[in-house]
């Protein structure tokens, strides 16, 4: 069953919350995930909505095996969550007195429009994510090759990956034809490789 057939079988809503559960399943040290599913399947939703980013998945039975999404950065993703004020505010709730958590808000806020950030290519490949029990059947690659295909079809040449030091995934996009572009800080004391990927 294809994933557009999927789409019209799964109620929409679901499909973010299974998209934010994986999420929070497979990057249990992320920030986001501890932002909580609520906050995690508003963002996906905004992501699929919009017309500046995108939202790939792959079900089989009806069982989220992974999915990816991307932007072409032309606007900002949190922005466009506040076009669901009542939402985003029940996702809020629970961490208004966390304020380790506001502050790394604010940082992601900071970053996706700082100086640094402009330096380099807009459209960013924001998440990908495969369950632990599809592992090494070409789910992930294929994702990765459905995205770069978006992008070729927006006139896209290159876009960002942006990646933790510590994680393997970075000898995944390397064998991509990745090149480490440079260092970067989202949040303070965790260091990331800021990849550039070339679209053929």
């Amino acid at each position: 069953m294809n994933n557009k057939t999927i789409n019209k079988v799964i109620d929409k809503n679901q499909i973010y919350l299974d998209v934010a559960q994986l999420h929070i399943d497979t990057i249990k040290n992320g920030f986001l995930p501890s932002l909580g599913i609520k906050f995690l399947a508003l963002m996906y939703k905004c992501i699929d909505e919009a017309q500046f980013s995108i939202l790939i998945t792959n079900y089989k039975d009806y069982k989220l095996r992974g999915f990816v999404s991307g932007t072409l950065g032309t606007s900002n993703l949190y922005k466009a969550m506040l076009s669901h004020p009542l939402d985003l505010i029940f996702a809020l709730i629970p961490m208004i007195f966390e304020i380790k958590k506001i502050k790394k808000i604010i940082n992601i806020l900071r970053y996706t429009s700082g100086s640094n950030r402009n330096k380099f290519p807009k459209s960013e490949l924001l998440t990908i994510c495969v369950h632990p029990n599809y592992h090494r059947q070409g789910i992930g690659l294929d994702l990765y090759k459905k995205l770069s295909q978006f992008f070729k079809s927006e006139s896209v040449s290159e876009f960002v990956i942006i990646v933790g030091q510590s994680l393997n995934a970075n000898s995944f996009y390397k064998k991509q034809g990745a090149k480490i572009a440079t260092e970067i800080q989202v949040h303070s004391n965790i260091d990331s490789n800021l990849f550039i990927q070339k679209v053929d």
